[in-house]
Protein backbone atom coordinates (compact mmCIF):
# COMPACT_ATOMS: atom_id res chain seq x y z
CA UNK A 1 0.00 0.00 0.00
CA UNK A 2 1.42 3.43 -0.71
CA UNK A 3 -0.15 6.76 0.67
CA UNK A 4 0.77 9.45 -1.07
CA UNK A 5 -0.04 12.55 1.55
CA UNK A 6 -0.93 16.41 -0.12
CA UNK A 7 0.05 14.55 -3.65
CA UNK A 8 -2.59 16.81 -5.32
CA UNK A 9 -1.93 20.35 -5.09
CA UNK A 10 -4.87 22.92 -4.39
CA UNK A 11 -5.25 23.54 -8.60
CA UNK A 12 -5.39 19.94 -9.64
CA UNK A 13 -7.97 19.12 -6.63
CA UNK A 14 -10.11 21.96 -8.36
CA UNK A 15 -9.62 20.84 -12.32
CA UNK A 16 -10.58 17.17 -10.57
CA UNK A 17 -13.74 18.49 -8.76
CA UNK A 18 -14.69 20.10 -11.70
CA UNK A 19 -14.82 17.08 -14.16
CA UNK A 20 -16.26 15.20 -11.78
CA UNK A 21 -19.23 17.37 -11.82
CA UNK A 22 -19.40 17.39 -15.41
CA UNK A 23 -19.18 13.33 -15.40
CA UNK A 24 -22.19 13.80 -12.50
CA UNK A 25 -24.10 16.24 -15.10
CA UNK A 26 -24.12 13.71 -17.72
CA UNK A 27 -24.32 10.73 -15.18
CA UNK A 28 -25.62 11.25 -12.11
CA UNK A 29 -25.34 10.32 -8.61
CA UNK A 30 -27.53 7.42 -7.13
CA UNK A 31 -27.97 5.79 -4.23
CA UNK A 32 -26.95 2.26 -4.51
CA UNK A 33 -28.57 -0.42 -2.47
CA UNK A 34 -27.06 -3.73 -0.82
CA UNK A 35 -27.95 -7.32 -2.31
CA UNK A 36 -30.21 -7.33 1.26
CA UNK A 37 -31.62 -3.58 0.00
CA UNK A 38 -30.41 -1.61 2.51
CA UNK A 39 -29.18 1.43 0.76
CA UNK A 40 -25.84 2.81 1.06
CA UNK A 41 -24.34 5.13 3.56
CA UNK A 42 -23.30 7.16 0.59
CA UNK A 43 -24.12 8.58 -3.42
CA UNK A 44 -22.22 7.46 -6.27
CA UNK A 45 -21.32 7.86 -10.39
CA UNK A 46 -18.72 6.40 -12.56
CA UNK A 47 -17.41 7.36 -16.01
CA UNK A 48 -14.87 5.18 -18.06
CA UNK A 49 -15.95 2.39 -20.45
CA UNK A 50 -17.24 0.44 -17.24
CA UNK A 51 -19.27 1.14 -14.26
CA UNK A 52 -19.52 -0.39 -10.52
CA UNK A 53 -23.09 -0.78 -9.19
CA UNK A 54 -24.64 -2.42 -6.56
CA UNK A 55 -28.65 -3.49 -6.31
CA UNK A 56 -30.54 -6.29 -5.00
CA UNK A 57 -28.98 -7.95 -7.58
CA UNK A 58 -25.77 -8.25 -6.29
CA UNK A 59 -22.38 -6.15 -6.58
CA UNK A 60 -21.58 -6.03 -10.85
CA UNK A 61 -19.71 -3.79 -13.41
CA UNK A 62 -22.52 -2.77 -16.30
CA UNK A 63 -21.75 -0.74 -19.41
CA UNK A 64 -24.91 1.64 -18.56
CA UNK A 65 -26.43 3.99 -15.79
CA UNK A 66 -28.95 2.19 -13.92
CA UNK A 67 -31.30 5.40 -13.79
CA UNK A 68 -30.35 6.82 -16.96
CA UNK A 69 -29.91 3.98 -19.55
CA UNK A 70 -27.04 6.04 -20.76
CA UNK A 71 -23.33 4.68 -21.09
CA UNK A 72 -20.92 6.13 -18.47
CA UNK A 73 -19.51 9.46 -19.50
CA UNK A 74 -15.67 8.73 -20.20
CA UNK A 75 -13.33 9.01 -17.43
CA UNK A 76 -11.45 12.85 -17.88
CA UNK A 77 -8.32 13.09 -19.37
CA UNK A 78 -6.65 14.86 -16.11
CA UNK A 79 -8.13 11.42 -13.94
CA UNK A 80 -6.96 9.06 -16.55
CA UNK A 81 -2.98 10.39 -16.82
CA UNK A 82 -2.89 10.88 -13.46
CA UNK A 83 -3.51 6.83 -12.78
CA UNK A 84 -1.34 5.75 -15.77
CA UNK A 85 1.52 8.06 -14.46
CA UNK A 86 1.00 6.40 -10.43
CA UNK A 87 0.38 3.05 -12.02
CA UNK A 88 3.70 3.42 -14.08
CA UNK A 89 5.75 4.63 -10.51
CA UNK A 90 4.39 1.34 -8.77
CA UNK A 91 5.62 -0.97 -11.82
CA UNK A 92 2.74 -1.19 -13.48
CA UNK A 93 3.37 0.30 -16.96
CA UNK A 94 0.39 -1.35 -18.75
CA UNK A 95 -2.53 -0.22 -16.83
CA UNK A 96 -5.45 0.64 -17.81
CA UNK A 97 -7.94 2.64 -16.14
CA UNK A 98 -11.57 0.95 -17.30
CA UNK A 99 -13.46 2.52 -14.82
CA UNK A 100 -13.28 5.59 -12.15
CA UNK A 101 -15.68 5.11 -9.01
CA UNK A 102 -17.10 8.59 -7.65
CA UNK A 103 -18.36 8.31 -3.94
CA UNK A 104 -19.83 11.47 -2.58
CA UNK A 105 -20.21 11.43 1.39
CA UNK A 106 -22.07 13.57 3.41
CA UNK A 107 -21.17 14.39 6.98
CA UNK A 108 -22.61 11.17 8.17
CA UNK A 109 -21.42 9.11 5.44
CA UNK A 110 -19.53 5.81 5.93
CA UNK A 111 -18.66 2.67 4.34
CA UNK A 112 -18.18 -0.69 5.92
CA UNK A 113 -15.08 -3.12 5.54
CA UNK A 114 -15.20 -4.69 1.90
CA UNK A 115 -12.76 -5.75 -0.77
CA UNK A 116 -12.79 -4.66 -4.09
CA UNK A 117 -13.20 -8.16 -5.55
CA UNK A 118 -15.46 -7.96 -8.68
CA UNK A 119 -12.85 -7.28 -11.14
CA UNK A 120 -11.98 -9.77 -13.90
CA UNK A 121 -8.31 -8.93 -13.18
CA UNK A 122 -7.60 -8.93 -9.30
CA UNK A 123 -3.95 -7.72 -10.15
CA UNK A 124 -3.78 -4.02 -11.46
CA UNK A 125 -3.89 -1.34 -8.55
CA UNK A 126 -6.86 0.59 -7.00
CA UNK A 127 -6.12 3.92 -7.16
CA UNK A 128 -8.32 6.40 -4.70
CA UNK A 129 -8.10 9.90 -4.93
CA UNK A 130 -9.46 12.13 -1.73
CA UNK A 131 -10.87 15.20 -2.32
CA UNK A 132 -12.99 17.66 0.58
CA UNK A 133 -13.28 16.91 4.47
CA UNK A 134 -10.89 14.43 5.80
CA UNK A 135 -11.93 10.89 6.05
CA UNK A 136 -10.59 8.17 8.28
CA UNK A 137 -10.00 5.58 6.45
CA UNK A 138 -9.37 1.70 8.06
CA UNK A 139 -7.37 -1.05 6.66
CA UNK A 140 -7.23 -4.73 7.23
CA UNK A 141 -5.71 -7.66 5.95
CA UNK A 142 -6.69 -10.31 3.38
CA UNK A 143 -9.64 -11.33 6.06
CA UNK A 144 -12.76 -9.93 7.55
CA UNK A 145 -11.85 -10.43 10.91
CA UNK A 146 -7.75 -8.81 10.33
CA UNK A 147 -7.18 -6.35 13.06
CA UNK A 148 -7.17 -3.29 11.12
CA UNK A 149 -5.24 0.01 11.39
CA UNK A 150 -7.02 4.05 11.12
CA UNK A 151 -5.47 6.08 8.25
CA UNK A 152 -6.34 9.93 8.54
CA UNK A 153 -7.07 11.05 4.44
CA UNK A 154 -6.68 14.47 3.49
CA UNK A 155 -8.10 16.50 0.17
CA UNK A 156 -5.29 15.80 -2.34
CA UNK A 157 -4.09 12.12 -0.96
CA UNK A 158 -3.96 9.41 -2.83
CA UNK A 159 -3.79 6.04 -1.90
CA UNK A 160 -2.90 3.38 -3.92
CA UNK A 161 -3.75 -0.84 -3.13
CA UNK A 162 -0.90 -2.97 -4.69
CA UNK A 163 0.59 -6.37 -4.16
CA UNK A 164 -0.40 -7.88 -0.89
CA UNK A 165 -2.70 -5.04 -0.33
CA UNK A 166 -4.71 -5.25 -3.14
CA UNK A 167 -7.38 -7.31 -1.49
CA UNK A 168 -6.99 -6.03 1.99
CA UNK A 169 -10.22 -5.79 3.52
CA UNK A 170 -10.77 -1.57 3.57
CA UNK A 171 -13.23 0.74 4.69
CA UNK A 172 -14.24 4.61 5.84
CA UNK A 173 -14.68 4.45 9.77
CA UNK A 174 -16.22 8.64 9.19
CA UNK A 175 -16.40 12.06 7.63
CA UNK A 176 -14.18 14.62 9.45
CA UNK A 177 -17.02 18.17 9.00
CA UNK A 178 -15.47 21.31 8.31
CA UNK A 179 -11.62 19.98 7.78
CA UNK A 180 -11.83 21.34 3.89
CA UNK A 181 -13.40 24.05 2.01
CA UNK A 182 -12.99 22.59 -1.47
CA UNK A 183 -16.31 21.19 -1.70
CA UNK A 184 -18.84 24.03 -1.29
CA UNK A 185 -21.06 22.57 0.91
CA UNK A 186 -18.87 20.63 2.96
CA UNK A 187 -18.62 16.51 2.57
CA UNK A 188 -16.14 14.03 0.78
CA UNK A 189 -15.42 13.08 -3.08
CA UNK A 190 -13.58 9.79 -3.60
CA UNK A 191 -12.47 8.91 -6.68
CA UNK A 192 -11.76 5.12 -7.33
CA UNK A 193 -9.90 4.27 -10.58
CA UNK A 194 -9.80 0.38 -11.70
CA UNK A 195 -8.74 -1.86 -14.65
CA UNK A 196 -11.31 -4.31 -14.53
CA UNK A 197 -10.03 -6.78 -17.34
Amino acid sequence: MLHLQQHLTLEQQTEILKVCREVARQSPLFTPVMPSGKPFNYQMTNCGELGWISDTKGYRYTKKHPTTGRVWTPIPEIINNLAKDLANQIGEPDYHPQTCLINFYKSAGKLGLHQDNSEKNLKPAIISISLGDDAIFLIGGNKRNAPTQEILLKSGDILILHGDSRLAFHGIKKIIPGTSSLLKNGGRLNLTIRQVY
